[in-house]
């Protein structure tokens, strides 16, 4: 990335700036893309955000969790033998 670019932007009274396309294409940026901003020292920072997708589960995929982390009798007895339970 080209530390030197630079543009002049504008404040709009809903708080908006524009990314001129230089600017963007400068730092990979595309519509769409989720940034972080970060404040130090009086200057804004903008940085690509980490965005992790979640699943919502339903209760059907619920069970089957449940289901496949039984332990079987087998299993739970060779588990009190070795906690001594």
């Amino acid at each position: 990335m080209n530390r030197s670019t630079s543009a002049h932007v504008q404040l709009s009274p809903r708080g908006q700036v524009t990314l001129p396309a230089r600017v963007r294409k400068a730092l990979g940026i595309e519509p769409g893309d989720d940034l972080v901003i970060l404040v130090e020292e009086g200057r804004a920072i903008l940085e690509p955000a980490v965005v992790v997708p979640i699943e919502r589960y339903s209760e059907e995929r619920i069970r089957e969790f449940e289901e496949a982390s039984r332990m079987s009798a087998q299993e739970i007895k060779k588990a009190r033998r070795k906690w001594r339970l």
